[in-house]
């Protein structure tokens, strides 16, 4: 009886064992999910470039980071001259 509840407990710690650790290294599990253009997103969202990592969103309001002016809700992303990330107006 005892090895039976030994055993149990055995599996239900190694399942939470596996839940815990990915199976893929976190790296290449993140960059899987990272946008590299607007054709990987979906309809009506953009690849974010400015965030790190690149992320699809909706277009976002004046105050955001930006590099494109597609990904500003006003179509104005304003980059300071020698900054690769500028904000939506």
């Amino acid at each position: 009886m005892v090895r039976k509840l030994f055993v149990g407990a055995l599996v239900v710690v190694a399942v939470g064992l596996a839940r815990m650790v990915p199976f893929t290294p976190s790296g290449e599990a993140q960059a899987a999910a990272e946008c590299q253009k607007d054709a990987d997103c979906k309809e009506g969202t953009f690849c974010i470039l400015a965030l790190s990592p690149h992320v699809c969103k909706a277009p976002m309001e004046a105050g955001a980071a930006c590099k494109r002016d597609v990904v500003c809700a006003s179509k104005k992303c304003e980059l300071p001259a020698g900054k690769e990330v500028g904000t939506c107006k």
